[in-house]
C-alpha cells in the first residue's frame, strides 16, 4: 500500500502545531542505512503514535525559543536493523527501539547541550505537565521479529468530547553528548524504559 501524503498532511496538520511541518515528521524516511537498507514511511495504522511526541516537542521549541532539528523519527524494521548480517544484530540500535512504533524522536536543539534539554524534559515528565491535543489519537502497539515494543498507555486527564485530550506524557528521555541530540519518546507507563 502507498504512503498517502495528503491524508497523512491532514492528520497532521489538525493539530496545529505552531512549530513544525508535516514533511519534518518523514525525517529521513527514504534515506538508506549504512547497509543500503531504505528506510519507508510510516504505516497509516502507527500515525496517531506521533501525536503526543510531536505535541511535547512543539511546547519545548516554544518554551526554548530555540530552532530544532529533527534527527531521526520513523524507522522501519529493516531500516532499524543497522547490520545486513542478521548474526550481528541490532548493533548501536534497540531491537525494539520506539522509532519502529512511529513514538519517538532524535532532536537537535540549537545553541543547547543535549543535557540540559533531557534535563528540561525530565523536569515536564517528574512534575506531570500537562499537553493538549486538539484531536484525538489511539496510540498502537507494534510488534517486531524481536517481540513487541514496549508501550504502556499515556495518563489523560480530561477527554473534550469530541474535541480533544489534555495528556501528561511518560516516555524514555536520553541526550547523547557525542552527538548532541536528544531522544524523546512517548511510550507511555511500562515497566521498561530503557531504549
Amino acid at each position: 500500500m502507498s504512503f498517502d501524503e495528503t491524508a497523512f498532511a491532514t492528520k497532521i496538520n489538525r493539530i496545529g502545531l505552531k512549530h513544525f511541518g508535516y514533511q519534518e515528521l518523514l525525517t529521513r524516511t527514504t534515506w538508506k542505512n549504512k547497509f543500503g537498507t531504505r528506510n519507508s514511511k510510516p504505516p497509516m495504522r502507527l500515525w496517531d503514535n506521533i501525536i503526543p511526541t510531536i505535541i511535547v516537542l512543539d511546547a519545548l521549541r516554544a518554551e526554548l525559543g530555540k530552532s530544532i532539528s529533527l534527527q531521526s523519527v520513523y524507522r522501519s524494521e529493516a531500516y532499524n536493523q543497522a547490520s545486513s548480517d542478521s548474526s550481528k544484530g541490532y548493533t548501536g540500535r534497540a531491537k525494539t527501539s520506539q522509532h519502529m512504533a512511529y513514538s519517538a524522536i532524535d532532536f537537535i536543539v540549537s545553541g543547547m547541550s543535549c543535557t540540559k534539554v533531557a534535563t528540561i524534559l525530565q523536569e515536564w515528565q517528574n512534575d506531570g505537565k500537562l499537553f493538549y491535543s486538539p484531536v484525538l489519537f489511539e496510540r498502537k502497539a507494534e510488534k517486531v521479529s524481536a517481540g513487541t515494543i514496549p508501550f504502556g498507555e499515556l495518563p489523560r486527564h480530561w477527554h473534550v468530547w469530541p474535541i480533544g485530550v489534555w495528556f501528561s506524557f511518560k516516555g524514555f528521555i536520553k541526550a547523547y553528548p557525542s552527538e548532541n541530540f536528544t531522544h524523546l519518546d512517548t511510550r507511555g507507563l511500562t515497566s521498561n524504559m530503557t531504549e
